[in-house]
């Protein structure tokens, strides 16, 4: 047995909650963040299929890879104008994850600008690379950060992806990521390497439509 057919196997046994519930709880706390900023939500024809896709996946549901043709053991890549809800759907479902103690669904959000701060003002510049290398993280709104200062500028995102890359080869770590570029911005911003490792860590996802702001 492989390393992806292993992983499938312990996906099987992890699934604690159905798509139809998820989809669910996912509507009623939906309901609740956005009534909470005086906005309505609304699934439309921009978001239906994405918030689809999104719940099939967390739910571990066997049809986001026989029917969608996606892989589970990878993590999601979700694209679209800022303000169609990428962050705050995931945010949506870490609410989930804590409420109703569904510990498989959790991982940390980190800002992207927020990383290349701190590795600014942290004297242990190595050591923020390594701490974001490793275990599960969604980078949120990857692309807008600035890069970073250390005798001279760099893209640590691109030291970043690329070990987590091989995290993923290596554990099956998964990352997600919010992000406004398309794969051809990615290969011109963090070049080709990461464009081609992107592909295999990750399921690509877009939320259509203009932004409706976050």
């Amino acid at each position: 047995m492989n390393f992806k057919e292993s992983k499938k196997v312990a996906i099987k046994k992890k699934t604690l909650i159905s798509t139809d519930e998820l989809k669910q709880l996912f509507n009623y706390e939906a309901k609740k963040h956005y009534a909470s900023k005086k906005r309505i939500f609304t699934v439309d024809k921009y978001n239906k299929n994405f918030l689809n896709l999104l719940c099939k996946y967390f739910a571990h549901d066997e049809s986001f890879e026989t029917i969608h043709k996606g892989e589970l053991n990878k993590g999601l890549y979700v694209m679209g104008s800022h303000g169609t809800g990428k962050t705050t759907s995931f945010q949506i479902i870490q609410s989930i994850s804590q409420k109703y103690h569904l510990k498989q669904l959790w991982f940390p959000i980190v800002s992207s600008s927020d990383i290349v701060q701190k590795y600014n003002l942290n004297n242990k510049k190595d050591y923020v690379v390594q701490n974001y290398s490793k275990g599960v993280f969604l980078f949120d709104d990857l692309g807008a950060e600035k890069e970073a200062s250390n005798y001279g500028k760099e893209d640590i995102f691109i030291r970043i992806m690329l070990n987590r890359y091989n995290e993923y080869l290596l554990k099956g770590v998964k990352t997600h990521v919010t992000s406004n570029l398309s794969l051809v911005d990615i290969k011109n911003r963090y070049g080709s390497r990461v464009e081609d490792r992107f592909v295999e860590m990750f399921n690509f996802l877009e939320i259509e439509g203009t932004g409706k702001r976050e």
